[in-house]
């Protein structure tokens, strides 16, 4: 039977109430009010409890142990009434308390371990009473039993003193070596950091292998499936295609046929602008330059379908940070529309505008084409297009444009049955975003391990994730109700594991006090160079197992080099923190 932690609550907002956790599936149970806890308490009503108050971790062995140690909490953590400096070990029946006069809980494990019998006593004979001393004028003497009278020669008390002389020296010598060991002992200590490591008071994680790493994690490494359209902020709509024949409506068209921002950039290439690139793609995207800088023509018109949504369908990967069904992903995984936008073509038109009013297209090569975000549109002109036309639209201050997933889906490892998920956050500093799923059990959750101040190059790290190059495996999933019967052939996920090391730690301007900066950004480059597309949004482990980073992208020139987002952005995404 596979072992159980179980705790179960006496008082506070969770009074009689029980949480298990078993023993295979979890490292750690964190405790306090954030939600990233697997046990969570009540932000208002358990006020003694602090964010992230304690955690319980379960050390490998034969049978695993218990150690709790307290967060740096305000108010302490107290097992069985004694309140503990450092990591202690629990035993089923401890009593823990969060906080003195705060939440309890009995800590329990099912089944139990089972205990060794205590020694039992010896039967001691009774001790004889010592003859009472004989009272003699107030002085009391000692009765003792007689002896036998012993003489000594003379070469006797001469070996007598030889041998004391011997054993003074031989003790002399033991005091020394006590003393120099004593000394060597606390200068050993003091040798190191870790003195607590030294004497017992801190158990420290033990590494563990990438074999080790990826059993432990595989099950909370999620693969996501993810459609999305560009969406007019005047409108609400998505984007769709208009098609080429749309039915006209009694009356004239109705508003419901306008439809929300759509490119010319994508949009086919009439025939009298063929020659200007021979041979060129029969869709191409169009610009305009607005105060010298190219934008992207968006219309809100289709033109019969000759132009092309922004928008566009990917995968990627993700992992679970808390037991209710939050995950972590890039930015551009779950929240395409604000990353930047790849133009799928390897030519496109410029359109210009001379002093007399002369149209003008200039056509330029994929290397000239802008770094454009769609949610930063800063142009969309109204109506129908026609690039012989003057081109009639509005120029935006503010937010125009907004993206919107048509479909976000998230599969677990070795399953074929999709997941809706909800995107709920965004950062606005690094590539990283937050997805909610709701799942009526506790999932497995991977351990987040923020260490942007001791990172260093050559640190060992794990990747997990669904890159694009590896292989893929199918499964056909047949129906089998009756109404609509059919075979439908879905992907069947399989993370891949990739191994490397810290290549080089670089640092934003966040990261710095001088008005030094990367232009790059705030990451970490590793060397792990056997993955890529679709890997994006993965867990970048330590050697034991925690994540310190989300895997980002990757720049390939002459050699392929990816790239990490701290973890720290992600964390900072399960809470709120003030700016100052």
């Amino acid at each position: 039977m596979d072992q159980k932690v179980i705790l179960r609550f006496r008082n506070a907002s969770k009074a009689g109430t029980a949480a298990e956790f078993p023993v295979k599936l979890f490292r750690s149970v964190s405790i306090g009010r954030d939600p990233s806890c697997e046990v969570i308490y009540d932000s208002d009503r358990d006020d003694l409890v602090s964010r992230l108050h304690s955690k319980i971790t379960i050390e490998a062995g034969n049978p695993p142990s218990f150690v709790i140690s307290d967060f740096g909490s305000r108010n302490g953590t107290f097992v069985n009434h004694q309140r503990i400096g450092s990591d202690t070990k629990l035993s089923a029946g401890d009593v823990i308390q969060l906080g003195p006069g705060g939440p309890e809980f009995e800590f329990d494990l099912d089944p139990r371990p089972v205990v060794a019998r205590p020694t039992r006593l010896a039967d001691v004979a009774p001790v004889q009473p010592m003859p009472m001393a004989t009272r003699q004028a107030g002085v009391v003497t000692p009765v003792f039993p007689p002896s036998e009278k012993v003489t000594l020669g003379k070469a006797t008390v001469e070996r007598m003193i030889v041998d004391s002389r011997r054993q003074t020296s031989r003790t002399w010598m033991m005091a020394g070596a006590g003393v120099l060991g004593v000394l060597a002992l606390v200068g050993g200590l003091l040798s190191f950091s870790g003195v607590r490591e030294k004497l017992g008071l801190v158990s420290k994680p033990s590494r563990l292998t990438p074999a080790e790493v990826a059993k432990a994690a595989n099950e909370a490494v999620v693969f996501f499936e993810v459609g999305w359209k560009l969406v007019d902020m005047e409108t609400g709509r998505p984007q769709p295609q208009q098609p080429p024949q749309a039915p006209e409506q009694p009356g004239g068209p109705s508003e419901s046929q306008e439809a929300p921002p759509q490119p010319a950039a994508g949009g086919e290439q009439p025939q009298q602008f063929r020659e200007i690139i021979p041979g060129g793609p029969s869709r191409l995207p169009v610009f305009i330059s607005i105060d010298n800088t190219l934008e992207p023509l968006l219309v809100t018109d289709g033109g019969d379908g000759r132009n092309q949504a922004i928008g566009g369908r990917h995968s990627g990967s993700g992992f679970v940070v808390s037991s209710d069904g939050f995950i972590l992903t890039n930015r551009h995984v779950a929240a395409s529309w604000l990353a930047l936008y790849e133009f799928d073509s390897p030519a496109g038109l410029v359109v210009q505008t001379d002093e007399k009013g002369n149209r003008k297209l200039t056509p330029i090569g994929a290397r000239q084409f802008p770094r454009w975000v769609p949610a930063k549109g800063r142009f969309v002109a109204r109506g129908s297009l026609d690039l012989n036309s003057p081109i009639v639209g509005q120029v935006y201050s503010g937010k125009a444009l907004e993206g919107r997933n048509d479909y976000l889906d998230i599969t677990f490892p070795r399953n074929r049955e999709r997941v809706q998920g909800k995107l709920v956050r965004v950062s606005d500093q690094a590539d990283v975003a937050m997805v909610k799923i709701d799942m009526p059990r506790a999932l497995r959750k991977l351990e987040l391990f923020d260490n942007y101040n001791t990172i260093a190059q050559g640190d060992d790290i794990e990747v997990l994730g669904y890159p694009g190059v590896s292989p893929t495996v199918m499964g056909a999933v047949q129906s089998r109700e009756a109404l609509t019967p059919s075979t439908e052939v879905r992907v069947i996920p399989d993370p891949t594991l990739s191994v490397g090391n810290i290549g080089r730690v670089i640092r934003g301007k966040a990261g710095l006090t001088e008005a030094i900066y990367s232009t790059f950004g705030d990451v970490y480059q590793l060397t792990v160079n056997s993955t890529g597309r679709g890997n994006s949004g993965g867990p970048v482990m330590d050697s034991n197992g925690r994540v310190v980073g989300l895997f980002t992208y990757s720049a390939h020139l002459d050699a392929l080099i990816t790239f990490a987002v701290p973890i720290r952005y992600g964390i900072e995404l399960m809470g709120t923190k003030p700016v100052m």
